[in-house]
C-alpha cells in the first residue's frame, strides 16, 4: 500500500532504509507489515541482475522476515540462495556474505538440522574470527548459536565452555551488566540445569 510506495520512492533516491523502517519514528516494522514489505521491496527487485547490491539486500531482508513469522523452510531457501549468489562474487567472505551464512545457520537450527546447522556455523565463526576479529559482536552473536546447537544435541559441556566463553569476552568488552552479557548468563544457566537433568536421568 502507501508504506511500499514510500519506500519504493525513498529508494529511488538511494535511501533503503524506507523498507525496514518507518521514516516518521524509525521503528523496525515486525509481523505481518514487515513481511508484507519485504515481499513489496522483492518484487520490485526480484528481476535485477543477480549479483545487484538491492537485490541482494533485499533479498536478505526477506529471509529476515519470513523467519521471524516461523516460516524456516521458505527463508532456508532464499538464505541459500544468495549465499550461492555471493559465494561467486569477488568478496565470497565479505560482511554481508559471513551474515547470510550466519542466517542460515540460524534458520537450519530452528528447524532441527543439528548437523548441518553446526557445519555452517563453524564456517561462518571461522571467517568471522579471521576478518571481524574474536571480540566482534557479530563474531559473539555467532559463537552463542554454536552454543544453541551443542545445547540441541545434548553436547552440555561444549555447551557450557561456549557460554562461559562469550560471557567472559562480553564483561570484558562490555561490562558485567550489559544485556547482551547478562543474557550470556541465562545461557549458561540454562546449559547447567539442561546438564543437571542429563546426569539425574
Amino acid at each position: 500500500g502507501c508504506r511500499a510506495e514510500a519506500a519504493e520512492h525513498k529508494a529511488s533516491s538511494g535511501d533503503l532504509g524506507g523498507w525496514q523502517a518507518c521514516a516518521m519514528c524509525g521503528q523496525t516494522f515486525t509481523g505481518h507489515m514487515g513481511l508484507g514489505l519485504a515481499e513489496a521491496w522483492w518484487s520490485t527487485v526480484q528481476d535485477l541482475d543477480e549479483e545487484h547490491e538491492e537485490r541482494r539486500c533485499a533479498g536478505i531482508v526477506l529471509a529476515e522476515a519470513l523467519a521471524a513469522m516461523g516460516r524456516f523452510a521458505e527463508s532456508e531457501a532464499k538464505c541459500r540462495e544468495l549465499r550461492a549468489v555471493q559465494q561467486r562474487m569477488p568478496e565470497p567472505d565479505s560482511v554481508n556474505a559471513m551474515y547470510t551464512s550466519q542466517m542460515l545457520g540460524k534458520v537450519l537450527l530452528c528447524q532441527e538440522k543439528y548437523v548441518e546447522a553446526e557445519v555452517m556455523i563453524r564456517e561462518v565463526l571461522s571467517k568471522q574470527r579471521k576478518h571481524l576479529g574474536g571480540e566482534d559482536q557479530d563474531t559473539l552473536a555467532t559463537l552463542v548459536s554454536l552454543g544453541n546447537v551443542y545445547l540441541e544435541q545434548g553436547k552440555l559441556d561444549d555447551a557450557l565452555t561456549t557460554f562461559k566463553n562469550v560471557r567472559a569476552i562480553q564483561e570484558r568488552v562490555l561490562g558485567a551488566e550489559h544485556v547482551d552479557t547478562l543474557s550470556s548468563t541465562m545461557d549458561i544457566g540454562n546449559a547447567l540445569q539442561n546438564q543437571s537433568k542429563f546426569q539425574e536421568s
